[in-house]
């Protein structure tokens, strides 16, 4: 990567920009193999501060609570639920005709 620094008569701004491209650098050079690792799995990356990175899995996105057990993995009788095979989500992206039991 290349950063272009802009020195002024003022060599604290020098000195501050040269600061923050190191730092940013470094932020780089850290997490270059887990952002190349979140790229390839499709990942969601949020880079909001330096040296903190947040990765998040979209497909979670497409979890909703299951309506027949509420989530509880079970129904009534204690018995795994029928409609989620007791996981307690259903995938909306993949909706799944079963048969009754």
């Amino acid at each position: 990567m290349k950063y272009e620094i802009d020195l002024r008569n003022d060599h604290w701004i020098g000195a501050g920009s040269l600061l923050i491209i190191g730092l940013r650098a470094l932020d780089a050079g850290i997490f270059a193999e887990l952002d190349a690792f979140a790229w390839v799995q499709g990942w969601e990356t949020d880079r909001g501060r330096l040296f903190r990175h947040a990765y998040r899995d979209p497909r979670f996105g497409t979890l909703l609570e299951c309506g027949l057990c509420r989530g509880e993995d079970t129904t009534g009788g204690r018995k795994p639920c029928s409609l989620c095979d007791g996981t307690g989500r259903i995938d909306r992206l993949r909706p799944e005709v079963r048969e009754e039991r």
